[in-house]
């Protein structure tokens, strides 16, 4: 004999949040977006701010100033995952009740920048555009399948729990509350390990300029500390700087942990997405005036954080 069915309904978030870029509701909804395993309620909905702009500066100012901040710091793209659970608690003799009708619900909500091109917006920022879409999509997709994931792991651990019917219902919150603890953890590392999705193709502009040294060198393996100077460089409109003058203007010195100084160390100039200071066979060209940014990088770029890295100094180029 049972009694009438009692429903317990409780609802926690997960969150990720995206430092990179954007999606536009012009582009086909991804499908991924609304995949979710067998037996767990799911949808996922997209709302937007627009922005502006007819260049990728302009297009990265926007998003800059409209995104969402999060404990203070400045985000393009924000993932929020509603998560509820409820069941039915059956009862036996001994003051016995076992969890029947798990249900578990995730709603994931994402919030984009939207932008509509200008009728005279260049094509390769539209199909940049388009591009960099496809694959910040996939990154919030990846968000939204951990917590599909907690979800699940939730529904097979609560079914067919029993145990004191004073006691079950605390230990099933109990049991999804710690999945949850686990998932965020989760969501924490996709974005350590992806770099926000910078991994998946989530950088938004025109590939980076990149001038290497010819060879590796033993010691850029040493290294701890880079210091550079000096800490600022001037170009003229027209000018041409190949990466031999890089090498000559740049003063670049070698930290190791010990306090030791190394010098003569493999490195990298990158310049970043701009339309100013574009890549030019082993150089770079001024090709208008504004302010750039050159980085100075020991290692491999694809597998640093160039703004946390000790590995890598930015260096600010002026151009007249």
């Amino acid at each position: 004999m049972s009694e009438p069915p009692a429903m317990v309904l409780r609802t926690l978030f997960l969150a990720g949040l995206v430092s990179s870029a954007a999606s536009c509701a012009s582009t086909p909804r991804n499908p991924v977006l609304d995949n979710y395993p067998a037996g767990v309620e799911g949808r996922a909905s997209v709302s937007y701010y627009d922005v502006h702009g007819r260049t990728y500066s302009e297009l990265h100012a926007d998003m800059r100033r409209l995104g969402p901040r999060i404990y203070g710091s400045s985000y393009v793209g924000e993932t929020r995952s509603p998560m509820s659970w409820s069941w039915r608690s059956e009862s036996s003799t001994g003051g016995s009740c076992t969890l029947r009708d798990v249900r578990v619900r995730v709603n994931a909500e994402i919030l984009l920048p939207r932008w509509t091109p200008p009728a005279d917006a260049d094509s390769s920022l539209v199909t940049e555009w388009k591009r960099f879409i496809a694959a910040l999509e996939t990154h919030e997709a990846g968000h939204k399948d951990i917590s599909a994931r907690a979800g699940h792991d939730i529904k097979d651990q609560l079914r067919a729990l029993s145990g004191l019917c004073s006691m079950v219902s605390m230990r099933a919150n109990d049991i999804a509350r710690r999945v949850i603890d686990a998932a965020s953890v989760a969501q924490k590392r996709y974005d350590a390990e992806t770099r926000h999705g910078l991994t998946q193709g989530t950088a938004f502009g025109p590939a980076m300029g990149v001038v290497s040294a010819p060879r590796a060198d033993s010691a850029a393996a040493q290294v701890a500390r880079l210091i550079v100077t000096p800490s600022a460089l001037e170009l003229k409109v027209g000018e041409d700087l190949p990466g031999s003058a890089l090498y000559r203007r740049l003063d670049v010195l070698g930290m190791t942990a010990q306090g030791d100084t190394l010098r003569g160390f493999a490195r990298s100039f990158i310049v970043e997405p701009n339309e100013r200071l574009v890549r030019q066979g082993v150089g770079f060209l001024a090709r208008s005036a504004g302010d750039v940014h050159l980085w100075v990088v020991v290692g491999s770029p694809q597998r640093i954080d160039l703004r946390e890295s000790p590995l890598a100094v930015r260096v600010p180029i002026h151009i007249r």
